[in-house]
């Protein structure tokens, strides 16, 4: 899309690979490094992280509810010309969503410091690490219209999530959190609605490329079954 043409990571895919690359790398070395060494606290970093990601989250959220409605984006089907200015500045939320998944790589390296190898599970690694990859294609080919969607969904998830790691890190604050319990209920229900979402525009196109549509689609049901088997477990 000429729209993002220049923008910080968008014209090369090499960063955004070799980024997910040294992701891996790092759970594996990290891994290795920790293996006879204690645990470390991290709480401050954690507090101040997870306040991070919030208020990200908290921004993209409004900023597309507000974007989407400038443009009078359609819930049923947008296509990615129509809503001009609109449009650019939805992009650009978007563009903030796909860094964000960089960023999220923290998670990771922070579990893997703290010596929390049950949380490192395939979901979590697959997750992270597809995100990134599949939002760098996302912001090249189709940065706006009914792309808005899953990342206003994901940021409000995002809101209540690291809001509440943040929080939990303070012992004080745990009897606090009663939403700790709805957390994955909220990313399933995230996940079928997205789903149903792009569909919609598959029922009654815009113009919105369907194979992107499918793709998505796809991907969605993997999460799906993947935080079904975790939610059982």
């Amino acid at each position: 899309d000429a729209r993002v043409r220049g923008w910080f990571l968008l014209d090369s895919y090499l960063p955004t690979f070799f980024l997910t690359g040294a992701y891996l790398l790092c759970i594996w070395l990290g891994n290795k490094f920790m293996k006879d060494r204690p645990p470390f606290s991290l709480r401050a970093h954690l507090i101040v992280y997870n306040l991070g990601i919030t208020l990200l989250s908290l921004y993209m959220l409004v900023e597309l509810i507000l974007a989407t409605w400038e443009g009078g984006y359609n819930l049923q089907c947008q296509n990615l010309h129509s809503a001009g200015e609109a449009d650019i500045r939805v992009a650009k939320v978007l563009w903030w969503y796909y860094f964000s998944k960089v960023i999220e790589f923290m998670d990771t390296i922070f579990f893997v410091l703290r010596k929390k190898s049950s949380q490192i599970t395939f979901l979590h690694v697959y997750h992270h690490a597809t995100m990134f990859n599949i939002w760098w294609c996302v912001l090249n080919w189709i940065p706006c219209g009914q792309s808005f969607f899953g990342p206003t969904l994901n940021s409000f998830i995002h809101v209540l999530m690291y809001s509440y790691y943040g929080l939990s890190v303070i012992p004080s604050m745990r009897k606090y959190l009663w939403w700790k319990k709805y957390l994955t209920q909220a990313q399933l229900i995230q996940f079928l609605l997205t789903i149903v979402h792009t569909l919609s525009a598959a029922v009654k196109p815009c113009g919105f490329p369907f194979g992107c549509l499918m793709f998505q689609s796809s991907y969605m049901a993997t999460l799906v079954v993947l935080f079904i088997n975790f939610y059982i477990k």
